[in-house]
C-alpha cells in the first residue's frame, strides 16, 4: 500500500523555508551583516556622487553636505573589498599549504572575470570611471599578499599611502609629466595604474589594511567599537593635518565640487599638476633648462593633499579612517536593528550586480543613449539629481532584496565564484 500523497506535500512545503524565516536568517553568522550593510553605503554613495546629488544646508551659501561622498564613497568600497577577501580566505586563519593555493588560484579567476566586465561597462561610454577593471588588476596583484599576517598588511599598507604618493608626484616632476609635454614618462599603462582615476598608490593600501581588518574577529562587538573609534581617531587626525598642511579649511570636502561625478574621466595632468611646467609639445630647450621650470614644491603639496580623489597621503589615510569608521557602526547596528537592515545587506551582498545595474542603466538613461537626460543635471540641481538618486536606490533595495531572498547569491556573484571554482583545479587532477 502506498503513502498518503497528501503528507508528503505538506512535509515538502515544511522543509521549504518561508519568506519571513528566510527575512530573519538573511545575513547571520558566520557572514557578517555590518560588512554588507557598509558595503552598501558605498555603492549607494558612488550612485550620489555619479548623479550628482546637492543637499545644501542653510541656503546655497550653506556647506555642501553630500560632498562627503565624493572620493569617501569609493575608498569605503575598497577597504570592505579588502575585508571580503581577508574573510573569503580564512578570516584570522591564514591560509596555508593546499588552501593558500586555491585561494591564490580562485583570485586570479576573479580577477580575470572582474577585469573583463569593467572593460565591458567602459565601452557603454556612460562616462563614469567604471572602477573595475582597477579591482580587476589589483586583484591579480593581491595575490602574494594573501598569506601574509595582518600586521604585514598593515606595515605595507602604512608604507604604500605614506611613500607612494610622494614618490610617484616626484617622478611626474623628474620626468616633466604634464599634458603635452614630451619626453615625458606616461602611455596608456601608466595613466590606468598611476595617475588616473584610481591610482594604486591610494587602491592598494587600502584593500591592505582592509585585509587587515578582515583577519582579525570582526564578530565580536568590542572589535567593530575599536574599529569606529579608532576610525573616528585617524579621520580627526588626516583631515586635521592634512588641513594644516595645506593651510585650507575643511579641504577634504572640497576638491571637484558635489556637482561634479566623482568617476568623470578627467586628464592625468590634474592628479598631479605641476604649475610651472611648460606643457608647449613644441619646447626645444633641454631638459636641464626645463626641469628648472617644475615646481617640485608643488607637486610634494599636491602629493600630501587632502581633498577627495587627489590622491594624496592625507586623503588615503583622513578618508581611510572615515571608512574603518564606517565599518564599525554598522557592524554594531547590525546587530540590534538586523531586520530593519535586511534590504542594505542584500544590495551589499552583490556588490558586482548592483554596481553594473547601475551603470548600465546610467548608460541608458543619461549617457550615452540619453532615454531620459533630464534625470540629472550638470550643475546638480538639488531636486533633479536627488529624485534620481533616491530612485536608484530603492529600485536596487527591491531587485537585490527580492533576489536575495529567492535566489540567493547575485547573478554575477554566481558567474565570478563559477569561474574561481573551475581555475582550482586540484593538483592530483593535473
Amino acid at each position: 500500500m502506498s503513502l498518503p500523497y497528501t503528507p508528503g506535500v505538506r512535509s515538502a512545503e515544511k522543509a521549504r523555508p518561508r519568506l519571513g524565516e528566510r527575512w530573519h536568517d538573511f545575513g547571520r553568522p558566520p557572514r557578517l551583516m555590518g560588512v554588507d550593510v557598509a558595503r552598501c553605503l558605498a555603492i549607494f554613495g558612488m550612485i550620489g556622487a555619479h548623479v550628482g546629488i546637492v543637499w545644501m544646508v542653510a541656503g546655497p551659501s550653506g556647506p555642501d553636505l553630500a560632498a562627503i561622498v565624493q572620493g569617501r564613497s569609493s575608498i569605503l568600497f575598497a577597504v570592505v573589498a579588502g575585508i571580503s577577501i581577508a574573510l573569503a580566505t580564512g578570516r584570522d586563519r591564514l591560509p596555508r599549504g593546499e588552501l593558500l593555493r586555491s585561494a591564490r588560484l580562485r583570485m586570479a579567476g576573479r580577477a580575470v572575470v572582474v577585469l573583463a566586465l569593467g572593460i565591458a561597462l567602459e565601452m557603454l561610454g556612460s562616462g563614469i570611471a567604471v572602477i573595475l577593471p582597477i579591482y580587476g588588476v589589483l586583484f591579480l596583484i593581491l595575490i602574494p599578499f594573501l598569506g601574509l599576517r595582518r600586521r604585514t598588511l598593515a606595515l605595507v599598507a602604512v608604507a604604500i599611502a605614506v611613500a607612494g604618493p610622494t614618490l610617484v608626484a616626484l617622478l611626474r616632476a623628474a620626468t616633466l609629466s604634464d599634458a603635452g609635454a614630451t619626453q615625458a614618462i606616461g602611455g596608456t599603462a601608466v595613466d590606468f595604474l598611476i595617475t588616473g582615476s584610481y591610482p594604486l598608490t591610494v587602491w592598494l593600501p587600502l584593500v591592505l589594511a582592509g585585509m587587515a581588518l578582515g583577519r582579525v574577529r570582526l564578530d565580536r562587538p568590542q572589535t567593530a567599537g575599536v574599529l569606529l573609534g579608532a576610525g573616528v581617531g585617524l579621520a580627526a587626525f588626516g583631515y586635521g593635518l592634512g588641513d594644516a598642511f595645506n593651510g585650507s579649511v575643511r579641504g577634504w570636502l572640497s576638491g571637484w565640487g558635489s556637482a561634479a561625478s566623482s568617476a568623470s574621466i578627467l586628464p592625468s595632468s590634474l592628479s598631479f599638476p605641476l604649475p610651472g611646467l611648460s606643457s608647449s609639445a613644441g619646447d626645444a630647450r633641454g631638459y636641464l633648462e626645463r626641469i628648472g621650470d617644475v615646481d617640485f614644491g608643488a607637486a610634494l603639496s599636491q602629493a600630501w593633499s587632502v581633498a577627495p580623489h587627489s590622491g594624496g597621503t592625507w586623503e588615503i589615510i583622513g578618508s581611510g579612517g572615515f571608512a574603518f569608521a564606517v565599518v564599525g557602526a554598522c557592524l554594531l547596528v547590525a546587530r540590534p536593528l538586523r531586520a530593519v537592515l535586511v534590504p542594505l545587506a542584500a544590495v551589499g551582498s552583490m556588490p558586482l550586480t548592483a554596481y553594473t545595474a547601475h551603470v548600465v542603466s546610467f548608460a541608458v538613461l543619461i549617457s550615452p543613449l540619453a532615454l531620459a537626460p533630464g534625470l540629472t543635471s550638470e550643475d546638480g540641481d538639488p531636486v533633479v539629481s536627488g529624485r534620481f538618486w533616491v530612485g536608484c536606490v530603492v529600485v536596487l533595495l527591491v531587485a537585490c532584496t527580492t533576489w536575495a531572498l529567492t535566489r540567493g547569491r547575485g547573478p554575477l556573484e554566481s558567474m565570478v565564484a563559477a569561474v574561481a571554482r573551475r581555475v582550482d583545479v586540484p593538483v592530483d587532477a593535473r
